[in-house]
């Protein structure tokens, strides 16, 4: 008896929590919205944001980062359709995990801020090939992005794995060959030809934290 008690105490407990987080995030985005002329939003692993997002998009937003933290399929449903996100420039889901939710969300939403953004970063996003590939065409109407990252992320298509994952691509120094690398920049160029118009690409030379083997 006395070890119910203590589960019962323990739930109550955390629904008193949960209550209190839901009543300290509307305090915060009741002050965000009151800023007139707030145009940037970053957070930085928020615990509480988790199928609240919709709460934050009541205002239009130039640059919003949201990284690091728990999203559901809702919150990017919200992002990807809400009319305040029209002139966003940029946008940061890094360290958001993007891998189960449906890749036509993401879709939806590079179309709806195409004629606007101009950074773009979803690093660590685990976005799968399917996922990167079915984006392709709605991030090549992105005409004035600038920055692209996808860093620590799978790498998003299997002809950039055909390319780099053999043994040859670094010296037992872990150097990186330039013959072999002089093969990578060829199908490398023609993906990004295929996205945009880059000004400035950087390209870093280290193994992959997921794919060992991968540049």
């Amino acid at each position: 008896m006395e070890n119910i008690t203590k589960v019962l105490n323990m739930m109550e407990l955390d629904c008193i929590q949960e209550k209190q987080e839901q009543y300290h995030f509307v305090q915060i985005t009741s002050q965000f919205l009151r800023l007139g002329h707030l145009q940037d939003l970053h957070l930085e692993s928020p615990s509480f944001l988790e199928g609240c997002l919709d709460q934050l998009l009541r205002r239009p937003w130039k640059n919003l980062s949201i990284t690091n933290c728990q999203l559901t399929e809702s919150d990017l449903t919200h992002l990807s359709q809400h009319p305040n996100i029209s002139q966003l420039k940029d946008l940061d889901l890094g360290g958001v995990w993007l891998v189960n939710f449906n890749p036509e969300l993401l879709q939806v939403l590079l179309e709806k801020v195409a004629a606007t953004l101009q950074e773009l970063y979803l690093d660590e996003c685990g976005n799968r090939d399917s996922q990167f590939e079915a984006n392709l065409p709605a991030l090549s109407r992105c005409s004035h992005l600038k920055s692209f990252n996808l860093s620590r992320t799978s790498c998003p298509r299997p002809s950039w794995r055909s390319c780099c994952n053999t043994p040859e691509s670094y010296s037992p120094e872990g150097v990186p060959l330039e013959g072999r690398l002089a093969q990578v920049w060829t199908p490398l160029m023609e993906i990004m030809r295929n996205l945009v118009q880059p000004k400035t690409i950087r390209i870093f030379l280290s193994p992959c934290p997921y794919h060992s083997d991968d540049i």
